[in-house]
């Protein structure tokens, strides 16, 4: 399965968001094509609302929309070269100071942090922050299931095939010992895996995949204060908040994919919608992996270092967003 791609003439729009006079003709004209290439309304949302200014209603943006809808407009057959890069790159690089005026123009005046998140989250945050791994491993994994921890690196990176251990048997660990951990954290892998990893010393590669039920978004543009806003407000189905300790936040977003074809073209429509706001397009492939919260890590860490989980909502659907 081929995943969509953005016509040449609405990226060339997508960066030049016209004056108050032209927006609405502009707006149909991107929305049209982007759910003509079966970008979820969702994510065509999160575009258009990040081009224009606060006194462009959301109502007219969603009118739009659903006009577009209704017309079952068919994909353009003039992009089929764009396809070998399922997440292409945009014309113009996409900078600090460009994705942080995206997320303001999305966000309003919405701010909130990591209070306002905590009692948003179905499932809250353990009082001992050392064992939330606990409650990760509890949701996120079914008992049989295989998972991976790396607790390994070089010069701050993950490295080497870490281990692999039943759910179950990962959570007597953290009960007993802790999360694992280095100097840079630990990480882990956030959909299930085979028993053995098929990858050079046994690492695991995207076929040892045996679920395919989270995408990881990140974004080391944005301070933490906008990553977090914009989260909350994201109508995605976000299954999790991960501090880092550092200076990003991982995002699991819930995909409950039936196979890798679709995870393929998921990840891609929700990277290319979320590229603009400063998001990381190498978290495509299934078996990435995310900070392993419980853990602390000394280089690159922030005040405290700390992997903390913020928000925790394992059984999130499709159109949920933490704040209304």
């Amino acid at each position: 399965m081929r995943p969509p791609f953005i016509p040449r003439r609405t990226r060339a729009e997508l960066a030049s968001p016209t004056a108050p006079g032209g927006r609405h003709e502009q707006a149909r004209r991107i929305i049209f094509s982007l759910v003509a290439q079966g970008f979820c309304v969702d994510a065509v949302f999160a575009q258009v609302r990040g081009m224009y200014g606060a006194d462009f209603k959301d109502a007219e943006i969603w009118s739009l929309i659903r006009g577009a809808e209704r017309k079952n407009p068919q994909p353009s057959g003039y992009g089929n070269r764009y396809h070998n890069s399922p997440v292409p790159r945009p014309a113009q690089p996409v900078t600090a100071e460009s994705a942080t005026a995206g997320v303001e123009r999305f966000l309003k005046s919405f701010r909130c942090d990591e209070a306002d998140v905590w009692h948003a989250s179905p499932w809250r945050p353990l009082e001992d922050w050392r064992m939330d791994s606990l409650m990760v491993f509890a949701g996120l994994f079914f008992e049989h299931e295989y998972v991976n921890i790396v607790a390994d690196h070089v010069e701050g990176q993950p490295v080497g095939a870490g281990q692999i251990m039943p759910r179950d048997k990962w959570m007597r660990h953290f009960r007993e010992h802790g999360a694992p951990q280095c100097p840079a954290g630990a990480w882990f892998r956030f959909n299930p895996v085979a028993e053995k990893g098929s990858g050079k010393g046994g690492a695991v590669c995207d076929s040892d995949v045996t679920a395919y039920r989270f995408l990881l978004i990140e974004s080391d543009k944005l301070s933490m204060e906008l990553q977090l806003s914009f989260l909350g407000k994201l109508r995605l189905p976000i299954a999790a908040l991960i501090s880092s300790g550092g200076k990003s936040i991982h995002c699991l977003i819930k995909m409950d994919c039936a196979d890798a074809d679709e995870y393929r073209e998921q990840a891609a429509r929700i990277l290319k919608m979320l590229l603009p706001y400063g998001f990381d397009i190498a978290n495509k492939n299934p078996s990435r992996m995310a900070r392993l919260p419980g853990a602390t890590r000394q280089i690159d860490a922030n005040e405290s270092g700390e992997q903390r989980l913020l928000f925790f909502s394992p059984e999130a659907a499709h159109g949920d967003r933490i704040f209304p």
